[in-house]
This record gives structure tokens, sequence and C-alpha cells, in this order.
């Protein structure tokens, strides 16, 4: 794997994207090789918790507009166009991201433009530098929003500023990408290293299957009504199980810090 590069650290798995030389622009290679690693690692019963971040000068500048690349042939060699609609590889990286059962951080620095910004909204949370640079300029390349912009900014920041983003190609720091809600923390950039350290270390001892459960209401439930969200709820309480929730319990009424296994 030379387009990206895996680290593992105890609980926790940490994936740089390694194209520096193209502010980390996303090649078809680069995403089947991501893909690769997200399902390695999703199986990986060790890891309680993912990070993604960038090598260089940015987190993800984009697609790489100046070619990205014949796609690989492994898992999409098989691949039968629909007639009315054909997954991109891209598509298929922001629902694996969305969809990973553990918690996963985007560490964002530079940019996180454009696809680089998709990836950083699918992930669960996003810490970044004051000074990294967040948008969509695809509306000045005369290019549209394929891969989940439309559907995940105006969720985070609501339809008018969504809006505003994308059709004026808009541009905004850190600190201002935290006033709108878009990333949890935004730090200096020389503290950016010990904050995503806080809070990977908290998620790598975390209950992290219920963690997961928690994902998944949220993003199951965020277009259901009331009454169907609780029925939901219910159905995932009666199928699922949490190994650690008596753990959990016990830690309380014995005043204790809880010792999760992640099950």
């Amino acid at each position: 794997m030379n387009n990206i590069l895996v680290e593992k650290d105890n609980e926790a798995t940490v994936i740089t994207l390694n194209r520096p030389e193209r502010l980390n622009s996303l090649s078809h290679e680069l995403i089947d090789e991501l893909l690769d690693a997200l399902e390695e690692i999703e199986e990986d019963d060790d890891c309680r918790v993912l990070v993604i971040q960038g090598e260089g000068r940015a987190f993800c500048a984009g697609d790489d507009l100046k070619g990205m690349g014949d796609i690989p042939d492994g898992r999409w060699k098989n691949r039968k166009p629909l007639k009315r609609f054909n997954v991109l590889p891209q598509q298929k990286l922001i629902a694996a991201l969305r969809d990973f059962p553990k918690p996963v951080v985007a560490k964002l620095h530079g940019y996180a433009l454009g696809m680089g910004l998709d990836m950083a909204l699918a992930c669960d949370i996003r810490i970044c530098a004051d000074d990294t640079e967040l948008g969509d300029p695809r509306a000045t390349r005369a290019l549209y929003a394929a891969t989940g912009m439309h559907y995940q900014l105006p969720r985070i920041v609501g339809y008018g500023r969504a809006m505003e983003m994308m059709l004026l190609a808009e541009k905004i720091d850190g600190q201002e990408a935290y006033k709108r809600g878009m990333v949890y923390k935004s730090v200096p950039a020389d503290q950016l290293d010990e904050m995503v350290a806080e809070v990977v270390n908290y998620l790598r001892t975390a209950a992290t299957r219920s963690l997961f459960f928690m994902k998944k209401q949220l993003h199951d439930q965020q277009d259901m009504g009331f009454e169907d969200a609780h029925r939901h709820s219910i159905w995932m309480r009666s199928t699922y199980d949490i190994e650690d929730g008596p753990e959990g319990i016990q830690a309380f009424i014995e005043k204790r810090e809880p010792r999760f296994t992640g099950r």
C-alpha cells in the first residue's frame, strides 16, 4: 500500500492518506486501498477507534482533477452498471465510513475540500487546526456533488448554510467550522495532536459496541418520524446484545471507572 499508511497503536488504528505531493487528492487506486484497509480494520477486534489523517500539508484537497487513474480490478472487476444508477468508488467510500462499526475520528489540517470534506463529514468526530480550509469548490469547476455533500452538509449546518456554502463555493477556516457545528473542536495547529490524542484515549477504552448502536440509531432514524424512531430503537434492543452493559451498570453502582471490553 503506497497511497495510504496504516499504523496500529494499542486499541487505536491510524490511516494516513499518503499522496502529499498532490495534497492527498484522491485517485481510484487510493480509494481502493482505503476500502481494503477499512474492511480489514472492521474485522480487527483489537481496534476500538479509527483515526484518518493526511500526510504533509493537507488532510485531503478532494478528487485528483488531473486524473483519477483507471479503476483497479478487484472489487470493481465484475461490477455490472445499472441502467439508471451506478455506484462510484467515492460513493462506496463515503458509505463505508458512515457505516463503520467503530468510532471514526477525522484529523483535519491544511485543506479539507470537495471530496476531502465529504470524507470528513462521513466520519463521526472531526477535529481540526484553526487554519484548516474547509469547503466545496466543485461549483467553480462546473461539477456537482455526487458523493454525499448534498446529503451530509445540510444535516450538520442546516439547509440555508449548506446552500450558501455549495453554490458560492465558500471556504471557511477551522474556527468558523466550529461555530457552524461542523467540527467537534478547532485548535491552534500546534495543539492538534494533543487534542486528537485526548479524544482517541477516551474512545479506545469506551463501550465500542454501544457506540456503534448509537451511530446506527442516529443514521437510521434522522429521517424517521418520532414513533417510527421509537419502534426502531425497540427493534434494536430486542435484536442486539451489548456484553459491556452489565459492567457499565456495576461500575456505576461501585463508583469506579468501568472496564469495557468493547463487545
